[in-house]
């Protein structure tokens, strides 16, 4: 799996050959990494040059480490960009705001995607969502899947990074106010407006009506902004900048 380094600076040959192995599905997710000590021989490198590269990857998010030493492939590859996002937002006092804008952004690309490579199976799938989601009277269900649906659509737009960063920006959305879909589906008119927003928006994707899917999102993602801004005024100011 690994072949010896002789690049000057082992930590750019290390990086590299872990995400090639990852790249080419020699590692997958959940797999158990080669202790540190096997790889560095089988790398040619030291120990503590091993370890900085794996502690590197685990601020990623892309490698997991457990009680005892071992080192394993996250499972939910799809997360991996949460942390270093969360941590740029960090560093930069980013507001809630400038999260959503970029979660805006994203979303409505994924619609007018989604609505150019939505499958009939997709088609189903997006019908199923929905009519849980309006006949659902819990709050942390329909919560649930109204992530489930956003998600359902990041997935039918068929561009990974799109959708890995739009899932970073939803999270860490979620992670700065707390609660968000919950406060917006407990609430009877804007329930009912979100609901009305999400039929539409799927039936243009559906329809194949990219510009409208676009425009629909647009819409939806700026009364969620409404509301993300009311939650964090009653939260505080604080709550308008990432803390973690």
């Amino acid at each position: 799996m690994f072949t010896k380094i002789t690049e000057e600076r082992a930590f750019d040959g290390i990086l590299a050959q872990i995400i090639e192995n990852i790249r080419l599905g020699e590692l997958k997710p959940g797999d158990t990494l080669p202790a540190e000590r096997v790889m560095a021989e089988s790398l040619g490198v030291s120990r503590p040059a091993v370890r900085e590269v794996l502690r590197a990857l685990e601020l990623m998010g892309i490698v997991t480490t457990v009680r005892g030493g071992a080192n394993y492939i996250t499972e939910n590859m799809d997360q991996w960009l949460s942390a270093p996002l969360a941590l740029l937002f960090q560093l930069n006092n980013s507001h809630v705001q400038q999260v959503q804008e970029l979660r805006s952004a994203l979303e409505q690309e994924a619609a007018l995607l989604a609505a150019g490579n939505c499958t009939e199976k997709d088609a189903l799938d997006l019908r199923s969502i929905l009519a849980q989601l309006e006949s659902s009277e819990d709050e942390k269900a329909r919560a649930g899947l109204d992530k489930k649906l956003h998600t359902k659509i990041g997935r039918i737009a068929g561009n990974p990074m799109i959708y890995n960063v739009l899932d970073a920006a939803a999270q860490l959305t979620e992670e700065i106010i707390s609660g968000t879909r919950a406060y917006i589906m407990q609430k009877h008119n804007s329930a009912l407006e979100v609901d009305d927003q999400h039929r539409r928006l799927v039936g243009a994707i559906i329809s194949g009506d990219r510009n409208q899917a676009e425009k629909l999102m647009r819409e939806h993602m700026e009364t969620i902004e409404k509301y993300i801004m009311e939650i964090a005024q009653q939260q505080g100011e604080n709550s308008l900048v990432f803390h973690r």
